[in-house]
Order: structure tokens, then sequence, then C-alpha cells
């Protein structure tokens, strides 16, 4: 089984910091076009900025190879990428909101759990990693997982009032920010790693900005 994951992987290549960019801008430029189809309501306009911020964040971490980027680098990318899970959460607070439905239904709880128990497996990763951590790093670290959970839990519960794929869009930002995490934080070199956040994170944004 492993030979043959390994074998899958194989086909897929690892791709350069111009493509990845590429992949960003067509992204926004997907969040304009279906912000067009949707008659430029506020919640699509609300999509389309947060994936703005996504862009800025995508600069911020791709505009120079990894071994030349300077580490306030990794920082201020992670800033633009929280403000866009408020920007994507705040979205769908608003149309819960407007339609009257229950933000803490069953789909919010269930996400709730999820993130609860992985906060507490990061948590322990962390106390027993062998590595020394910059209390920053920590921080940004501690932060950055509070932010995508509320964006996680209030998509999810939007996804269950409405019965959307909106929560896979949800989860598959989630893994892709969490395997970064698990690079950045614990010195993880993973050419599949690294291939599995660039085809979590397309699925994600683009199923966060049109199952609504």
């Amino acid at each position: 089984m492993k030979t043959r994951f390994k074998h899958v992987m194989s086909y897929i290549p690892l791709i350069s910091n111009k493509t990845k960019i590429i992949i960003s801008i067509s992204l926004v430029i997907f969040a304009a076009l279906v912000s067009y189809a949707n008659n430029y309501t506020i919640d699509s306009q609300i999509c389309l900025l947060a994936m703005l911020f996504s862009f800025l964040g995508d600069i911020s971490l791709n505009c120079m190879p990894l071994d030349k980027r300077p580490r306030w680098f990794l920082y201020l990318g992670a800033v633009f990428f929280m403000i866009s899970h408020i920007i994507y959460a705040t979205a769908y607070y608003w149309l819960i909101s407007t339609s009257q439905k229950l933000y803490f239904n069953p789909g919010a709880i269930i996400a709730t759990f999820f993130i609860l128990l992985l906060f507490t497996t990061s948590v322990f990763l962390t106390i027993y990693s062998k590595n020394k951590l910059q209390l920053m790093t920590i921080i940004i670290f501690c932060l950055y997982t509070s932010i995508i959970g509320i964006n996680f839990i209030t998509i999810y519960s939007y996804s269950w009032s409405f019965g959307t794929a909106s929560f896979i869009g949800a989860l598959s930002f989630l893994i892709s920010d969490f395997i970064i995490g698990i690079e950045t934080v614990f010195k993880v070199k993973s050419d599949t790693l690294r291939k599995f956040v660039w085809i979590f994170y397309p699925i994600g944004q683009v199923m966060i900005i049109a199952c609504r």
C-alpha cells in the first residue's frame, strides 16, 4: 500500500513558486467571476476580499525561494491568511444571521469538537517536540489555529443548515493550513506534504468561494 501510494504521488509534480502565484491569481479571478455571476451580492464581495488577502499571503510565502525567505515573511503571510479566514467567516456568518438560522447547530458542534481535538493534539506535539520553538512561533501557531477554527466552525454551521458542500472547502483549507503548520513548527521537509498543500488549498478556496 505504501509503495503504491508513493507511486501515485510520483505522478504529481512539485510546482514552482511562480506556478503557485499563477494559481493564486487564478483563484482571485475565479472569486471575481463568482461575485459577478451572483450580481455582486454582499457575501460574494466579502469572499472576493478574503481571496485577495489569501493572494497577499501567497505572495509573502512564495515570492522567493524558501532558503532565502526572511522569517518575517512567514509571519506576514500568516497574518494575511488569518485576515482571510476572518473575512470568510464574516461572509458565512452574515449568510447565517440574515437567514435567521441557528449558528450553534449540530454541524457547528461537530466542527467545534474536531477543532478542539486538533488543537489539543497540536499542543501535545509542540510540548514534546525535540525542536526548540521560538515564543513568537508558538504564539502565531496558537492564534492561527484559533482563527482558522472559527472559520471552520462557521462554514460547517452554514453547510449544515443549507445542505451545501462548502464544508468540504473548509476542511480542505484546514488540511492545507495544518500541513504548513507541521512543516513550519516541527521543521518537517517532505515533497509529499508540499504536494498535498497545493492539492487541498485550491480545492478549499474554490469550494468556499462557490458553494454558497
